[in-house]
């Protein structure tokens, strides 16, 4: 009787243990993360609030997001990255004229942006959730699926600014 108690002590400890380790996906994304934040990128975990009645997306987007800001060439420039450029989303709206399968605007671009965002999508090597633009500043939340790589990521964003 004994016995049956100890082992029941021991299972509990090293169930204990290892539900406190963290999963094989946890130490994945932590590491995307942190080699991300070495590369230069801003990340942070945020959520989007769509305008459904002018766009037609519906859902909010909640997400790591990974931005890219250009080094402004006064001090007095805005820290934000200046003005939105446009905006695009994966999920269905009333626009995704000129966009890959799946994405939608939801702040209208030119056909130019369009084609930049076709150009570029194939060398993120991710599943593209949000895409926004300013003057110097880019920033995406992606699916942060196996495979992707912060470098990736930061040649994706940096890509945008330096076609503009």
């Amino acid at each position: 009787m004994t016995w049956i108690i100890i082992a029941a002590a021991v299972m509990a400890i090293i169930g204990s243990v290892f539900w406190l380790k963290p999963s094989a996906r946890d130490s994945r994304l932590a590491e995307l993360r942190f080699n991300a934040i070495r590369a230069g990128l801003q990340v942070r975990q945020f959520t989007f609030k769509p305008d459904a009645a002018k766009t037609g997306v519906r859902d909010d987007i909640t997400a790591t997001s990974y931005s890219w800001l250009q080094q402004s060439r006064t001090q007095h420039e805005d820290a934000a990255g200046g003005e939105l450029k446009y905006r695009v989303v994966r999920q269905p709206a009333w626009d995704h004229e000129g966009l890959p399968e799946g994405l939608s605007w939801h702040n209208k671009g030119t056909q130019a942006d369009a084609a930049t965002i076709s150009r570029l999508l194939p060398e993120l090597n991710d599943e593209l959730i949000l895409l926004e633009v300013y003057e110097r500043r880019v920033c995406m939340m992606t699916a942060e699926k196996q495979g992707s790589t912060a470098d990736n990521y930061r040649d994706f964003l940096q890509a945008f600014l330096s076609d503009s």
